[in-house]
Formats: C-alpha cells, sequence, structure tokens
C-alpha cells in the first residue's frame, strides 16, 4: 500500500500540520527487509571505520608513529566524510537514497581494501580518507528513508535498532581486526573486513526508495519549484531553527567524549595495563556492544516519557550525559585495577549510549521532510568536523605532552560538560521549532 502526499498548506507564514500516516510505507515485510540490509551496511561501515583501533598498535610498530600521527588515520578518514558530505546530500534528494547508499557502500569497501597495500603511512592515510569519503552521508541517507517508511509509533524504536548498528560494527571491526593482525597481518585484516560489506551494498541496490517531495512556493500558489529551490529553502529552514543547531552542536561534543576514548582504548589497555594487544582489543570491542543495549533502551524509555512529557527527551538525554561525564572523570582521574576501571568505562559509555537517540531524532523531526537528508547531513558533519576529526588528533597531541591517561580524562570531561550545557538549551526553543514543521503523507515509489 502506497501512502498518498499532501501538499505544503500555508496560512500567513504558519504552516498547517497534516496527520502523518501511520502504516509500513512498503508493507511490513518489504519495510523491515531493506531496513535490515541497511542496518547490515552501517555495521559494515563501521566496521572499516574503527579496524584501525584494533590494529593500531601493530602499524606504530612498523612504522614508529607518533600517538599524533595515529590519530591522524581516524581524522582524515573523517575528514573525507566531512568534504563530501554535502555533494552527495544532494544526489540523495535529487536522485535516490537507497541508490546511492549501495554506491556508497561499494566505494568505501574498495578504499578500505586498498589499505592492505599501503607501503608508507601517506599511502594509508590516503586510503582511510577514500574510505571517509565513501562513507558520506550514507547514515542520513537512511535516516531519511526511515524517518518516510516506518509508522510513527514504531519510528524511534526504528532509528535506535539502525544506530545501535553502530556498536556492533564497531565491536566487529576492533575485535575481528586484532584477531586478524594477531594471526595474519594488520594488512589481511583490512582486506577480509571489506568483503562482506561489498556484498550487502550490491543487494541494497536494486532496494524500493520513497518519491522525493517537492515542496511548493509559498508565494507562487500551486508552481512547483526546482531542486535548488528547495534546497536552498531547507537549508535557510536548518539555519533559522535554533534547536536544531544547537542538537547538532550538542552531538558534536557528545561525539568529541568518546571518539578518542575507542580509538585509543586498546592502546592504553596495552601501554598502562600492561594487557596484550589481542586481548585490550576484545575489551574494547566488549564496551562497543555496550551500545546494543542501551540505544534502543533509551529510545523504548525516551518513547514511553514523551508521552507524558513533551520535552522528556531532552530531559533525559541531558541527565544521561551528566552522569557519563561524572563517570569518565571518575574513571580516569583516579589509579584503579584494570577490571575496576574498565567497570567504571563500561557505565559511563552504557549512559552515554542511552541518551544518543533523543538528540538524533530531533535532527529528523525538527526538518521539512524534504530536508531530512539535508538535516541529517549537516548533522553528520557538524559532529564529524568538531567532534570526530579533532578527537583522536586532540587526544594523540595531549597524550604526546601529558601522557595518555590524561588525554583521556580531560577530553571526555570537558566535551560532556559542553554536551550538557548545549542541550540543555535547546529547551528554550523545541517547542515553538516544532509547531513551524508540518507533516506530510509520503508516497512509495
Amino acid at each position: 500500500m502506497s501512502r498518498a502526499t499532501v501538499p505544503l498548506e500555508t496560512q500567513g507564514s504558519t504552516v498547517i500540520a497534516k496527520v502523518e500516516d501511520d502504516r509500513y510505507l512498503f508493507g511490513k515485510q518489504g519495510t523491515l527487509w531493506v531496513f535490515s540490509l541497511l542496518c547490515l551496511l552501517m555495521v559494515f561501515d563501521f566496521a572499516d571505520r574503527l579496524i584501525i583501533a584494533g590494529l593500531l598498535p601493530y602499524i606504530k610498530a612498523e612504522w614508529n608513529l607518533s600517538d599524533a600521527q595515529s590519530g591522524l588515520l581516524s581524522s582524515l578518514l573523517t575528514l573525507g566524510m566531512v568534504l563530501f558530505a554535502f555533494p552527495v546530500s544532494i544526489a540523495i534528494d535529487r536522485w535516490s537514497r537507497i541508490k546511492t547508499a549501495s554506491l556508497m557502500g561499494i566505494f568505501w569497501g574498495f578504499a578500505s581494501a586498498s589499505g592492505a597495500f599501503a607501503q608508507s603511512f601517506g599511502q594509508l592515510a590516503a586510503s582511510r580518507a577514500l574510505v571517509g569519503a565513501g562513507e558520506a552521508a550514507y547514515a542520513p541517507a537512511s535516516y531519511a528513508w526511515i524517518t518516510a517508511a516506518f509508522p510513527r509509533r514504531r519510528l524511534q524504536l526504528a532509528l535506535d535498532v539502525f544506530s545501535a548498528s553502530q556498536p556492533i560494527g564497531m565491536a566487529l571491526g576492533i575485535a575481528l581486526g586484532g584477531f586478524i593482525a594477531a594471526h595474519y597481518g594488520w594488512r589481511h585484516a583490512l582486506g577480509l573486513l571489506a568483503i562482506p560489506g561489498i556484498l550487502v551494498a550490491v543487494a541494497l541496490y536494486r532496494c524500493r526508495d520513497y518519491r522525493n517531495i517537492q515542496p511548493e512556493a509559498p508565494s507562487a500558489g500551486r508552481q512547483k519549484t526546482s531542486h535548488w529551490q528547495v534546497v536552498r529553502r531547507n537549508w535557510s529552514g536548518i539555519v533559522r531553527t535554533p534547536s536544531l543547531l544547537l542538537t547538532y552542536l550538542s552531538g558534536a561534543m557528545a561525539t568529541l567524549q568518546w571518539v578518542p576514548l575507542v580509538f585509543f582504548l586498546p592502546t592504553y589497555l596495552n601501554r598502562i595495563h600492561g594487557l596484550p594487544l589481542q586481548h585490550a582489543s576484545l575489551l574494547t570491542s566488549g564496551l562497543m556492544l555496550v551500545g546494543v543495549i542501551a540505544i534502543p533502551l533509551g529510545g523504548w524509555i525516551m518513547d514511553a516519557l514523551t508521552r507524558r512529557l513533551r520535552n522528556a527527551k531532552i530531559y533525559f538525554s541531558v541527565s544521561a550525559i551528566s552522569l557519563s561525564t561524572v563517570l569518565y572523570a571518575i574513571a580516569f582521574g583516579g589509579s584503579y585495577d584494570y577490571q575496576t576501571q574498565y567497570l567504571l568505562i563500561v557505565l559511563a559509555c552504557f549512559s552515554a549510549a542511552v541518551s544518543g537517540s533523543g538528540p538524533l531524532s530531533m535532527t529528523q523531526e525538527l526538518a521539512h521532510p524534504a530536508g531530512r537528508a539535508l538535516s541529517g547531513t549537516a548533522s553528520v558533519m557538524t559532529l564529524h568536523l568538531l567532534g570526530s576529526v579533532p578527537g583522536p588528533y586532540l587526544a594523540g597531541l595531549l597524550s604526546d605532552h601529558y601522557g595518555l591517561g590524561h588525554a583521556l580524562l580531560i577530553l571526555p570531561v570537558a566535551s560532556g560538560l559542553l554536551a550538557v550545557i548545549l542541550l540543555t538549551s535547546t529547551l528554550r526553543y523545541y517547542q515553538r521549532d516544532l509547531q513551524k514543521v508540518g507533516h506530510y503523507k509520503i508516497e512509495a515509489s
């Protein structure tokens, strides 16, 4: 069954909201099939992205790298994502979310495998930047498709399950990367883990997408606008929505809190506590699996609370991020055996992961349906440009000067405090901004 589109109606400057159809866009079975492929591709997205963390000690030993240089391998990947995110997001909205995601998956898979042939730090760094370029805007394309395809009563859970694919991929990349590197060498790890992601991306290519929505120009009655006019109008709507901008910035600070930790934790456990590298990689991958439970649990809690209190997701997320920041301060601010410290880090990661889907859903619900991919891209660019890109490099610089333990104390605490302040500030604008957004029925293609 398809959903008929409802045109944009205005009354002065106020948008008259339409109730969205509460059904699966492609039928339940068809929707869940495409959703499963998107989740699988997200798993291999993050496996290819985080595999370097499990391989890092081997690469450092081969090329005698500093911690700052090691951090650049992650930062350059993220920079590649940032540089290509907006051009790809325009292709998504103009052409197809599904086909664009599929082609990106094929590209980043081959780019990741090419790192197996690197003979220098520069060549490996270039291959990681290409992986980032391939991963640009994949998540926003998926967010837009999921938001359109799932009924409203299941949207938060669907976004949470999709987001839970990220820690599964991180755990897979770090654990398998460390295992393969220990037995066959780090180059084999890069090549072997790229193969399944390419196969999933190929299977995704022929799946169904929804038709692009073209808003009508308020000043021209029912006259259709061009694609570039739609992009400009959606971008104008984003920059004039304070709660949306604050949500982007809060997400960036939350990213700055955990990315350096995940990237350097295998090295930290090996260097500070003397754990074997394979053991340290397994512990780090286990840390990532916390999100598999925490992210959907947080979405379920926020769905339940929001029925009673309109701003519940914000209050809940602020509380969870605050708790995670305190736990990180305790974990890295004292002297413990590795079991105690690891438990504190697990609790901190669980608290942070529980909060994640609230701000994520805000990036979609506060944007016009035709601009959801653009809003998701703006969010991803902000969190990467201010979080993922500088995070590992800053942690490496701090480590080179003050030690890795101090680096993993300073960044999580400072960025966590900023995330709390920014997300709390959205309370002033959230309900007003939400009222400006119309809701539309969407048609399957």
